[in-house]
């Protein structure tokens, strides 16, 4: 047995998550069981063939798994960085790259990225932040 199916599944599978689908290990079992059941009984598949495939599989899954940790870890360190804003003046740039800024009155989560909600009714992506600042009328207290 050749691995020339399973090949030509993963172009697909790279042609599929290009336009929004997503394939799941579970995806690759059922292919890898749909060429098992189609081979040639005079040239079975060889154990070690089998076990590589499979352990590509485990190995998709685990980075599959590491990543979807890794944006959620990110996501909740930047929705800690931006409530620790509220209540302070904010300068930063919009998506224009024009000048906006204000006091923070809330942190919201969009797109799965942080925005910092304005008092004005304006609101600034955590990354286009340039400048913080403690509210107007109030100043540091000096170090003691």
């Amino acid at each position: 047995m050749t691995t020339a199916p399973i090949n030509n599944s993963t172009a697909s599978s790279n042609q599929l998550q290009s336009t929004g689908f997503n394939l799941k290990p579970q995806d690759f079992i059922n292919l890898m069981v749909t060429q098992l059941q189609h081979q040639d009984p005079t040239q079975p598949a060889s154990n070690s063939e089998l076990l590589s495939q499979m352990s590509n599989i485990g190995q998709l899954e685990s980075s599959t798994q590491l990543q979807t940790s890794l944006t959620s870890m990110t996501l909740q360190s930047s929705i800690g960085a931006a409530s620790a804003l509220i209540g302070k003046s904010v300068q930063g740039l919009d998506v224009n790259n024009n000048p906006i800024g204000g006091l923070v009155n809330s942190v919201q989560v969009q797109n799965n990225g942080v925005s910092l909600q304005l008092d004005n009714g304006q609101s600034l992506d955590l990354s286009r932040v340039t400048n913080i600042a403690p509210p107007a009328g109030t100043t540091a207290k000096a170090a003691s």
